[in-house]
């Protein structure tokens, strides 16, 4: 049993890791056949792991039948802001209030890392949301804009690809991280709605993108 376990988490690790990337993209089909010929492993960890994305929030029912990539409607998305415009700022308060400063140090160092004309910052991006996460010492909301993050996760990638967002995020994340080093939770906290409003409209254009590929 520890051994299927253990197959069925590295199966979910990898199926997750390729959708994050963008390897599997929103709307992209997903049959158990498919699956079981690239990860090499039963239908049975296929199903199971498939079950537990699903849960996640990155797959879904495809109109047709069986499952799909998630590509969140423009419903879910003013939902989804609206929830990140709450939680991100009361997080940036809490990390001001509870963050080591070794946990403030390395948030700012992450930041520098940004490559304001590269199109892969993704991996700079999520320890940023890791750090400040961790730091704010609250699991229950870490856990809520986890989940938020991920089911964004290809309007985020495309969103940073666009041609002078990232410049634009830096200084944003630039000036968070400003207000956090003086250990202003209220000015870190405007800075992040800030940030969301920004980001909210950036994910309506990226919106569009992920239509016109579908289309």
């Amino acid at each position: 049993m520890t051994q299927d376990k253990l197959v069925r988490d590295k199966v979910v690790d990898a199926l997750r890791r390729a959708i994050l990337d963008g390897a599997l993209q929103p709307g992209r089909r997903l049959t158990e056949r498919e699956l079981t010929e690239l990860t090499g492993v039963s239908r049975t960890s296929v199903r199971e792991a498939l079950r537990r994305l699903q849960a996640e929030g990155l797959v879904e029912e495809s109109p047709s039948r069986g499952l799909r990539v998630t590509t969140p409607t423009a419903e879910e998305i003013e939902q989804i802001y609206e929830i990140r415009a709450e939680l991100e700022p009361l997080a940036v308060r809490l990390f001001v209030e509870r963050a080591t400063q070794q946990e403030v140090d390395a948030l700012a160092s992450v930041t520098q890392e940004l490559n304001p004309g590269g199109d892969d910052n993704k991996d700079v991006l999520d320890r940023f949301d890791g750090i400040l996460l961790a730091g704010c010492r609250n699991p229950m909301l870490a856990e809520l804009l986890g989940g938020l993050y991920s089911r964004i996760h290809a309007l985020r990638r495309i969103s940073a690809a666009t041609p002078g967002r990232m410049a634009v995020t830096k200084q944003e994340y630039a000036d968070l991280v400003e207000a956090i080093r003086r250990r202003s939770a209220a000015d870190a906290a405007e800075v992040a709605r800030r940030h969301v409003a920004a980001a909210r409209a950036s994910a309506e254009v990226a919106m569009g993108l992920l239509k016109g590929e579908a289309d």
